[in-house]
């Protein structure tokens, strides 16, 4: 959880306060329209950053779940609209590969972590 949060508010951030450098390393479109849509989604991505932030120390309850589960969704999507948008030419090879790289890694930590923790709990 620790380490999703770190990279959710590390991302966020940067989409927040330095908009135009991120989208000139993933994207090709560089106008104002786009840099405001990026700070959006860095505000999302710092909220959810911040949830799994407090969400570190649950020992298993239903919420740690949902949240687990949630970010699983949120990878697995992320990775589907790069991929996507990566087909249309918006997304660039290094934001691809970068973006690929981040949702693959933290969807096996999650499902890993999550598998685990019904395990313990069915015994």
């Amino acid at each position: 959880m620790l380490i999703a949060a770190i990279l959710a508010c590390f991302f966020g951030l940067s989409m927040l306060f330095a908009p135009e450098q991120m989208m000139q390393n993933m994207a090709t479109a560089s106008d104002t329209s786009s840099f405001n849509v990026l700070q959006w989604a860095g505000n999302m991505l710092v909220a959810i950053g911040l949830i799994n932030f407090l969400a570190r120390n649950d020992a298993g309850s239903v919420a740690l779940r949902a949240v687990m589960i949630g970010n699983i969704f949120l990878h697995a999507g992320g990775l589907i609209v790069d991929l996507r948008q990566h087909m249309t030419g918006f997304v660039n090879a290094s934001g691809l590969a970068t973006g690929a790289v981040v949702h693959v890694l933290l969807i096996i930590g999650f499902v890993y972590y999550l598998r685990k923790m019904g395990a313990q709990q069915a015994s």
